[in-house]
This record gives structure tokens, sequence and C-alpha cells, in this order.
């Protein structure tokens, strides 16, 4: 016979049973979300190209100093030496980001590239010296004489050209402009007697004034805006994940002060030794004092400076392009904005 009393016990109650396991999978849910929230979000892989140059330097310790990590990216930095190549690969979707010089970028999307869009620039001033053997002292005495960049159409080419119409010299009439391959292959050339001159950044400004070459002028001593080692994507990467690009434009802010903290310097000598593959300390030095003074703020990339590069590029110029139109300037923006807050 059924027992009476237990069919009026709470757990011999269907309803009773069902309010009891609703209660234990609420407090499951709760414990899997608390749990879940505890644990640290997986960083975003990022696949990232950059050249060997002084002004890259900066993206460089920012990424051995753990400043893209802190916000949430894993960078694979791949090393390719030319801009064209970059940008194929950066178009191809190979690349999320290129740090890039300047000319090439603009030139494909003056040719119909229009994805791409320039972010940043750890640099917004040249950053060059152009530099003779030392039997050349005067400018006038470089009429007739070569001059290395590391190929025609690149920055060194841009900015030696520039550095010639400031001496008051024809780029195109008074001199022979030549590709001779990257700053190692220019300093080879000019120190075995191979060139007359090239323009250099540090830290082959320092090498240069220790084996006695003419120095006719120091560019980044002019308030000339150009976009150094430019930060390119595209707007379909923007479209797909901005809060990703947002946080590499920070990490690279906050690379860029570890760089220029006195307190960081020997992590820097050791992130730009790697680098270069250099012991050098002089060299280093020369390297963190020049970028740490040069560029005193943010990864700032401007309309001016774009344009400086337009109306200074015999291909550019001639076409009518909008400079701001090249540009995304929200994420440099935002991350100001967010500097300015933090400040209060």
């Amino acid at each position: 016979m059924t027992n009476r009393r237990s069919l009026n016990h709470p757990s011999g109650n269907p309803k009773s049973k069902i309010q009891n396991l609703k209660w234990l999978l609420a407090i499951l849910i709760c414990f899997i979300a608390a749990n879940l929230c505890a644990q640290p979000r997986p960083l975003r892989e990022l696949t990232v190209s950059y050249p060997i140059g002084g002004s890259t330097s900066f993206f460089w310790v920012a990424h051995k100093s753990g400043s893209f990590e802190r916000h949430g990216i894993r960078l694979r930095a791949v090393h390719i030496a030319g801009s064209v190549a970059a940008i194929q690969s950066l178009l191809a979707r190979e690349l999320f980001m290129a740090m890039e010089g300047g000319p090439a970028g603009m030139r494909a999307w003056a040719r119909g590239a229009k994805d791409l869009v320039g972010i940043a620039a750890v640099g917004n001033k040249l950053d060059y010296q152009l530099v003779s053997i030392p039997s050349i002292k005067r400018p006038e005495d470089l009429r007739g004489k070569r001059i290395g960049v590391s190929a025609l159409g690149a920055s060194s080419d841009f900015i030696a050209r520039h550095a010639v119409r400031q001496l008051g010299l024809n780029p195109e009439r008074d001199v022979s402009i030549i590709a001779t391959g990257a700053m190692g292959n220019r300093w080879a050339a000019i120190t075995g007697g191979n060139l007359e001159a090239t323009v250099v950044q540090p830290p082959f400004t320092l090498m240069a004034r220790k084996a006695g070459l003419t120095m006719h002028i120091d560019l980044s001593k002019q308030e000339f805006e150009y976009p150094i080692s430019m930060t390119l994507t595209t707007r379909s990467f923007i479209k797909s994940e901005p809060d990703t690009v947002l946080n590499f434009v920070r990490g690279l802010a906050d690379g860029m002060d570890f760089y220029r903290d006195e307190a960081n310097k020997e992590k820097v000598y050791q992130y730009l030794g790697e680098y270069y593959r250099s012991r050098g300390l002089e060299e280093l030095e020369e390297t963190r004092r020049a970028y740490s003074q040069m560029t005193p703020g943010l990864p700032l990339i401007s309309v001016k400076s774009i344009d400086n590069l337009i109306v200074n590029d015999k291909e550019l110029a001639p076409l009518g392009l909008k400079p701001a139109e090249f540009l995304d300037l929200s994420f440099l923006d935002r991350v100001r904005e967010e500097r300015k807050s933090k400040s209060k």
C-alpha cells in the first residue's frame, strides 16, 4: 500500500523537484559565467609587416615591450624590405597592417587600391640628413654627383630630391639619383668610394660624423610634415574589426611612450640591439635619443603630411588627389581623447 505521508513530502512533489532543478541550473549558470569572466580573453593574433629603418624602431620596441599584448593583441611582426611587396601582401589579406614609408601606399591608392587607408605614423616629420664624401664641401659641389637612395620612388628617393631642392639645386638636372639598395648597401657604397652622397637616418648619422662625411642639410630640424613609417591597413579590416584596429593604435602609442621613458633606457637598448643586430651602444643611443626628441607625442599622421607627400611627387602631384580621403584619423582621435580623460 502506498504511504500517504510520502505523497505530501516535498521531495515527492513533482513541482517542487522542478523548482529545485531551476534553482540549481541558475546557480550553475552563474558559476560558469563568473569563471568565464575571470578568465583572460584570448589575444587577437595580428600579422604586421615592417621595414628596417630608424623610425620603425618605435614599432619594434612597442612589439618587444609587450605594449600590444596589454591591449589584447599578439603581434606577428614580419620583415618585408620593399614597400610595394608589403602593400601587395596587405591587399591580398596576407597581412592585417603594414608599416610603410609613404609614397608607395599613396601611389597604390591613387591607382585604384581604394581599400588602403592610413591610420597612424610613428613620425610626422623627416628624419634624414643628406651627407656626402668629405671632399664635397658645399652644396654646389654636388652638381653632377651621384646620390644613392634605396629605390626610385621610395621614401629615400623623395627625401633626397626634397633635400636637393632645399639646397637650391634641381634634382632632375643637377644630380644623378640612383637606386643602390638599403641603408647598409648605401653606406658600403659611399665609404667604399662608389657613391658621392646619400641620405641617412639614425644611427647612420653618428657613423657619418665619425667617418668625417659632410652633412649638407639636417631635415629633422625643419618643420616639414611628412609621414614616416606610416601604419597602413584596409577599410574592409576596419569595418570587420574596429576594436582590433583601435587596440593596435593604443599599443603603438604606449610603446612609443615606453621608448621615450628614460627609466626604460636599458631595455630599449636591448630591443634596438635585436632590431639592428648590433651591440654598438653609441649607435643605439644615437637612435634612441634622436627619435625620442623628434617624435614627442602620439603616432601622429596629418592631412598636411599627406598633402606634402603628394605635391612634391611628380607622379602624384597632377592627379588632383584629396589627402583627407586617404586617411582615417578616428583611431588617433579616440586615443587622444582617452589620454586627456586619464590626465584629468
